[in-house]
């Protein structure tokens, strides 16, 4: 029905002379401020029983002044048993208390909302407080009973523009309106769980909310409809209350027979009964009025639950189930369920981005955060200097994956803390995008140096070129799960492309290009659209939450930026020139990786590997089967090269002569390390030092035994099979000894040396000569000899200056052993004897590991390449196997550790046996990657001070260590302990 007024019209600032600042007693309390910016906010409050003063108007107005026009007050909440009344204040981005006893001290409760918060309501119960922001689209809840700044967010899913709150503690009720795309009235339980729609038809734009305790009705406002409404809270009796075209509604209070409202048009408190609708008083306030509440003692009736309960952080007393405890966001219950620690888990969402140095960590609501005591130290993680660049994450197990450029590899690391990262993939060019499928477990990333588009199961399996054809500079790259299709950009032809998750059915998206723009396409329209500009920027990544635009740029703005989309402005920049190259920024959410259930979503679609979309397909040394389900492999029967691939968790045949790989079909995929074959007997054996196991099985992967369960502590670095006497050898660099172990009956072996070894490496045997050679990088590195018993050892090179000598081999002709000084980048060699040493290869900027010989030809790896190389044993004209015209990635096999020959001399099918151990060895892999990284860097890295973003209002300086001097590598340095100054937020 349409209300109608009583022609009472007052102007309440024309008539009255106010008295001084708000009092704690009964008064309906109301937020506004000028509509020309002229004067300053206010909240003003009408003392003592509307029942008193609506029938005759005769008022007593109190009110409190904002200090200056740079406060705006907007929502309204209170808590009566403490006599504080809580605000939101717009220009400031925070909520603040203030107690009703005089005091003119503020406390904020709450900093960093946006700056459109008007939903605020107090569960007076539990003793917190509900705060809705539209900008963020959650509902958070923000105890009362602490001074530290803590808060839980309970609800962010299906939000849009989240504007008034309502709170029924004794029932457990907390309601909301929405009125974004889909506008609606919703209700939870106190921990936003349990949630139900209460209106969803006819609502255009609840605003302010209002609750009938006593009769369970909720009442709202829509500013569209110029309606004021009502339902039961099943759902049921809705009611048009008051109908006023021409008005703004907003807020929203009730106070027995009396509701009262704001109204924005013509800025208005309005006065209607409940009941009937009918018009009581209009206010003409002369300012524009937002939340409106009724201060009053007899809707907060006191219970003592949580107070009894004793909870540290957070109590709430949801009925049925009655107070429990719970912690903030960031922190995990003890077993005692009362008291907080710190969560091991990062807290999401959150924005995460890589900065070459370092990988950091910021709140999803950045561009409001305050800095106030926010260092670089504090938001960042992973500080290892390692060329961090590309980033992407599983939300369901919690996982970021990571880009190390600087070694070339792609790792992983749960987000929590203490966790241990973990190398999936090594042997990768400049990856400078990664992309996960989660709902099969694939990974895909772009290689620029390698002009291709890969893919591989998230443990480094399977891996497999997609596309390496017509590529200049892949970078960034997406997925869509749901569409089975991938985008990737291409800076180098200027073009964004996309294709199936097979890299089948490739095109380019025909859409308008823009200098220094962040840009937009609809996938379903094919339109696109200019989001944001800024002249001479260097962007790089990019990533959307909410309604703000995150991205971070790499050149003279380098750090991390935050604009609003809504209204195309910039609300933040947070620069570090000189402080790591800003890279990657992905959005930390598992709510950005929804489930469906795809054609992969069960028993990974029926695939033997990799599941693409609809298609299955395998990784490198597989084929397709007739099936188009399973994967074979083609095996080589002579001349080829055996690799153990520890990233692929595969062994491999290469061939030497033709221009293909093959897989070895194995029943368990962990790390295969340490490898050498039996030419004899046609058997392979390998060490695991993951499943901790020495292995053997025939050369096509058949008859799979495992010889020996190794201790927790063994690392089996290298083994040598004795074929003449049916024994192998190997090396354990964490119980520093050798050990033979019987071939014809595995059970029996014997440790031959435990003493004087400090980190054996590789191996070989000379069986017609009785004589073993291995070679230990240890502190005192050094090639040793003896006897096959372990007797008559003797040194053969004792390296007077820092060495890591890795991979051997031996030449059986010539009897001279070769070996690969991985520290100094240079192959060498010596006689048996130990003299007539030589120097058969020096190069810059490599990193030699594995070694083999084969005939005339010295085969090795290298870390910095993405192949097996070779030379002849007598001379530097270097040649290669050409491992990188395949049409698949086979970066860890030829990338990693060791490579060994085995026996050259005999004629069984020329076959090379090489095993590249792939980093299981912590210290090998950290010291070796590390010190590669750092020599070619000869200081720290220079740390000068932040500057200032012209565009926004925000920066924040860090002073670091003095950087004058240079240091020695070691393993620990980068971006080490640190002490910085304190970032504050200059809002000048």
């Amino acid at each position: 029905m349409a209300g109608f007024f009583i022609k009472k019209v007052i102007f309440i600032f024309g008539c009255l002379i106010f008295t001084k600042a708000v009092r704690h007693q009964r008064n309906l309390i109301w937020s506004m401020s000028p509509s020309l910016q002229i004067g300053v906010s206010r909240i003003v409050g009408i003392e003592g029983d509307p029942e008193v003063w609506v029938p005759n108007a005769n008022v007593t107005v109190r009110h409190i002044s904002a200090p200056h026009a740079g406060w705006q007050f907007r929502g309204l909440a209170f808590q009566y048993a403490t006599q504080t009344l809580y605000w939101s204040e717009k220009n400031n981005k925070r909520v603040q208390a203030l107690v009703l006893n005089g005091s003119t001290s503020t406390r904020s409760v709450y900093t960093g909302t946006s700056k459109e918060v008007d939903g605020l309501v107090v569960d007076w119960v539990s003793n917190n407080l509900y705060l809705a922001d539209p900008n963020y689209n959650w509902i958070l809840l923000v105890p009362l009973n602490t001074t530290e700044t803590l808060y839980k967010l309970i609800t962010r899913s299906g939000l849009d523009k989240p504007h008034g709150l309502a709170v029924y503690p004794k029932k457990g009720y907390l309601f909301w309106s929405d009125w974004g795309e889909v506008p609606k009235i919703e209700m939870s339980d106190l921990l936003g769980k349990n949630r139900r729609i209460l209106i969803s038809t006819d609502v255009h734009h609840p605003r302010g909310l209002a609750v009938d305790y006593d009769q369970n009705i909720l009442y709202w406002v829509d500013s569209f409809k110029d309606t004021v409404e009502s339902v039961e809270f099943n759902g049921n009796s809705r009611r048009i209350l008051i109908v006023q075209p021409g008005t703004n509604f907003f807020g929203i209070a009730l106070f027995k027979k009396f509701l009262f409202v704001t109204e924005q048009e013509e800025g208005h408190l309005r006065i209607f009964d409940k009941y009937s609708g009918k018009g009581y008083i209009n206010y003409q306030l002369g300012y524009i009025p937002f939340g409106v509440i009724m201060y009053d003692e007899e809707t907060q009736e006191i219970h003592n639950g949580c107070r009894d309960l004793g909870c540290e952080q957070i109590c709430i007393d949801n009925p049925p189930a009655g107070p429990q405890c719970y912690c903030a966001d960031g922190y995990q219950l003890k077993d005692d369920q009362k008291s907080c620690e710190v969560s091991q888990f990062f807290t999401e969402p959150s924005h995460i981005y890589a900065i070459r140095d370092a990988i950091c960590q910021y709140p999803a609501h950045i561009g409001d955060m305050s800095l106030v005591n926010i260092t670089l130290d504090k938001q960042c993680f992973l500080k290892t200097s390692k060329g961090f660049l590309a980033l992407t994450f599983d939300g369901e197990k919690q996982t970021l994956y990571y880009t190390e450029n600087n070694t070339n590899s792609i790792g992983r690391v749960q987000l929590r803390r203490g966790a241990y990262t973990d190398t999936i993939i090594r042997g990768v060019g400049e990856v400078k995008g990664l992309a996960l499928d989660w709902t099969t477990d694939n990974l895909y990333w772009t290689d620029s140096t390698k002009r291709k588009i890969m893919v591989a199961k998230v443990d480094g399996r399977f891996q497999k070129a997609l596309i390496n054809s017509d590529l200049q500079e892949p970078l960034g790259i997406a997925v869509h799960p749901k569409r089975g299709r991938i985008y990737w950009t291409d800076p180098g032809r200027s073009v964004i492309e996309t294709s199936l998750m097979t890299g089948d059915g490739r095109q380019s998206l025909d859409m308008k290009t823009a200098m220094y723009a962040i840009c937009k396409y609809d996938l379903t329209t094919g339109t696109d659209e200019i989001l944001y500009r800024q002249q001479f920027s260097s962007f790089y990544g990019v990533s959307v939450y909410q309604d703000f635009l995150i991205w971070t740029d790499s050149g003279d703005m380098n750090g991390i930026h935050v604009a609003d989309m809504l209204t195309l402005t910039k609300k933040r920049g947070i620069l570090h020139p000189q402080v790591g190259k800003a890279g990657d920024v992905i959005l930390y959410d598992k709510l950005n990786q929804p489930k469906f259930n795809g054609s992969c979503a069960v028993n990974n679609g029926g695939c033997d590997q990799l599941c693409l979309s609809s298609f299955c397909s395998c990784g490198v040394g597989f084929e397709l089967s007739d099936d188009l389900k399973t994967c074979y492999s083609d095996m080589y029967s002579d001349n080829f090269v055996l690799v153990a691939d520890a990233y692929q968790k595969q062994i491999f045949q290469v061939g030497i002569y033709e221009n293909r790989i093959s897989a070895v079909s194995l029943s368990e995929h962990f790390r295969p390390i340490a490898l050498d074959y039996d030419p004899i007997r046609q058997k392979i054996y390998w060490t695991d030092n993951e499943a901790k196991t020495l292995k053997q099985a025939n050369i096509d992967g058949g008859s799979e035994v495992t010889m020996r369960a190794l201790t927790t502590n063994s690392v089996l670095d290298g083994v040598a099979v004795d074929y003449l006497n049916n024994l192998l050898y190997y090396t354990d660099a964490g119980l520093d000894t050798i050990t033979v172990v019987s071939l014809s009956k595995i059970m029996v072996y014997k440790t031959i040396i435990t003493e004087d070894l400090a980190e054996p490496r590789d191996i070989v045997v000379h069986p017609s000569l009785g004589r073993m050679f291995w070679s230990d990088w240890g502190k005192k590195s050094k090639i040793e000899a003896a006897d096959m018993d372990g007797n008559n050892r003797m040194i053969l090179v004792n390296f007077t200056t820092t060495a890591w000598p890795n991979g051997i081999a031996m030449d059986y002709y010539d009897n001279r052993i070769y070996w690969i000084d991985a520290r100094n980048d240079k192959i060498e060699s010596i006689d048996i004897d130990g003299k007539d040493r030589r120097l058969i290869l020096l190069e810059d900027k490599t990193h030699y590991f594995g070694l083999s010989l084969s005939g005339p030809y010295l085969y090795f790896t290298d870390w910095t390449k993405n192949y097996i190389s070779r030379i002849r044993d007598n001379s530097t004209d270097e040649t290669t196997i050409a491992i990188t015209s395949f049409p698949v990635n086979t970066s860890n096999s030829v990338k990693f550790l060791n490579s060994k020959q085995g026996n050259s001399n005999l004629q069984v099918g020329g076959i090379v046996a090489i095993a590249i151990v792939c980093g299981t060895v912590t210290i090998i892999a950290i010291v070796a990657s590390v010190m590669l990284y750092r020599r070619w860097r000869f200081q720290f890295i220079p740390h000068d001070r932040l500057v200032e973003d012209n565009h926004v209002g925000s920066f924040y300086r860090i002073a670091f260590p003095d950087n004058s001097n240079k240091f020695e590598p070691q393993v620990d340095i980068g971006i080490e302990n640190p002490y910085y100054n304190r970032m504050v937020e200059n809002n000048s």
